[in-house]
């Protein structure tokens, strides 16, 4: 990390920060982001946007790292079990470009998840379906894949969004903290 002394920055008379717009800082293979802006959230039914608070990090790195981070994140996202995880990270291996239609092999499944019946891939397709990930088309072993989730393209983004409680959440719940036991009575 790299650190500037004090006395060799220029002195500034107003906040440079507070109309400067994103600010953006590199870092190796690494990009840092932050700012406000009122036009990142949008309510698709009202058509309101909410202003936020940005810190965006953008980082490169290689094919297996961006399937791990991918497929961790996934993983969070959706609650997926192990069975779940490996079944998508098969689905995966399935995609074909500019396609939304897989065909899954069971027995190939199971060979590339190194599971020993076909159990486990059934119970992995069931999360898949459960979480809106992959659906069943009326042909055999042909599926459908949500592009929403799945895709083949070399970056993604994943947002987390971070609410603080309403003042009437916060009191309610520190005025159910800070009420003293009842005693009890004694007969």
């Amino acid at each position: 990390m790299k650190i500037i002394k004090i006395s060799s920055v220029q002195k500034h008379e107003t906040n440079p920060f507070v109309d400067g717009g994103m600010l953006i800082m590199k870092r190796g293979r690494t990009t840092i982001i932050a700012g406000s802006t009122s036009k990142v959230l949008v309510d698709v039914k009202t058509g309101e946007s909410e202003g936020i608070a940005l810190l965006h990090r953008y980082k490169e790195v290689d094919r297996d790292q961006f399937i791990k981070l991918y497929l961790g994140e996934v993983r969070s996202l959706f609650d997926l079990s192990k069975t779940g995880l490996k079944a998508f990270g098969f689905v995966l291996t399935c995609m074909r470009i500019n396609d939304a239609e897989i065909y899954l092999n069971i027995p190939d499944m199971v060979k590339y998840c190194e599971w020993s019946t076909t159990a486990a891939a059934y119970r992995g397709i069931g999360e898949l379906m459960a979480n809106k990930i992959i659906a069943p088309s009326v042909k055999a072993n042909l599926w459908f894949i949500n592009p929403n989730i799945i895709f083949n393209g070399d970056r993604i983004a994943f947002i987390k969004e971070y609410r603080l409680k309403s003042n009437k959440q916060i009191t309610g719940e520190q005025s159910e903290l800070l009420l003293p036991e009842p005693e009890e009575e004694n007969e």
